[in-house]
């Protein structure tokens, strides 16, 4: 017999001792801080745990965790729906499939009713010579390519130096040839996770044409979480102009490693997107990742 219960973050390092790192340790002061832990058992011993947190009103599972003598009895089924039931079904998962048990935690959240949407991914860059890597590719080409676009009327603007038309105009506007393909407007909400003196903003005569919201989680580290620029001007370079000024700013602090991480977007706009990138960082460093939401038909 499987039961769930809510319990202390902390006491999986207790139930699963020898199967801890410092990932889960980090994810259990996550949940702790906001978020829930549910333990698992069968016939009443520990068999498996999840974390899920909450962030900006959407539940997310962040970790999931069978004991490997005891996977295959439904432990994570069980686990799985419990949280679909704590979060009202507004829960999701990311997932990475560079993963060990991808394929099994892929079919557990299938079997329950959840499809597979926004791929997403990561791509990370700590090497030595990042940033003359950039400036070679800056000298090459790239300087070229923005400073035309700046001739063609295309400036930048920190998140923090953004007006409140430019901020209402990115809130409001409906989909449109100036509307960008990923509509991210919770990330400049109060709380996100965004730096607005390193989050860069793209406009044209007063518009929006391009975007990359970043943050420093420490002093030598860049997140960019999120980059895009609008459908109509896929193909023009535009988003370089965002990246170039990002990176300036993250730059000027000290910055040794960088963390990309994006959604899946159009081809022509991945393709830039990844030609900019290869400058960075190795094809080696990318994982691709997906996010897991109920089926229309789970929520019924």
């Amino acid at each position: 017999m499987i039961t769930v219960e809510k319990g202390i973050p902390y006491r999986y390092s207790e139930f699963f001792a020898g199967f801890t790192t410092l990932y889960t340790d980090r994810c259990a002061e996550r949940v702790a801080e906001n978020g829930a832990a549910f333990f698992a058992y069968l016939d009443g011993v520990p068999a498996g745990y999840m974390f899920i947190e909450k962030k900006r009103g959407v539940s997310g599972i962040i970790h999931v965790f069978t004991k490997p003598e005891l996977r295959g009895r439904g432990v994570m089924q069980a686990l799985v729906r419990t949280a679909a039931e704590e979060c009202g079904h507004s829960v999701g998962t990311s997932l990475s499939d560079s993963h060990e048990f991808f394929p099994a935690a892929a079919h557990v959240f299938e079997k329950c009713g959840y499809e597979r949407r926004n791929g997403r991914y990561i791509y990370r860059c700590d090497s030595e010579d990042m940033w003359e890597r950039w400036d070679a590719y800056m000298q090459k080409s790239g300087k070229r390519l923005c400073d035309t676009l700046r001739r063609q009327g295309f400036e930048t603007l920190t998140l923090a130096e953004a007006g409140e038309d430019l901020l209402r105009q990115f809130r409001e506007t409906p989909y449109s040839e100036y509307k960008c393909e990923q509509n991210h407007q919770h990330l400049i909400l109060p709380g996100a996770d965004v730096d607005p003196e390193v989050s860069v903003m793209v406009t044209l005569h007063g518009r929006l044409a391009a975007y990359v919201f970043s943050y420093m989680p420490d002093r030598i580290s860049a997140i960019f979480q999120t980059l895009s620029s609008s459908a109509a001007l896929h193909g023009s370079g535009v988003i370089l102009l965002a990246i170039t000024e990002g990176l300036a700013k993250v730059r000027e602090r000290g910055v040794t490693r960088l963390v990309f991480s994006m959604e899946e977007a159009g081809a022509s706009a991945n393709a830039f997107r990844e030609k900019v990138l290869s400058v960075l960082v190795s094809k080696r460093s990318r994982i691709v990742s997906f996010t897991y939401f109920p089926k229309e038909e789970t929520l019924r």
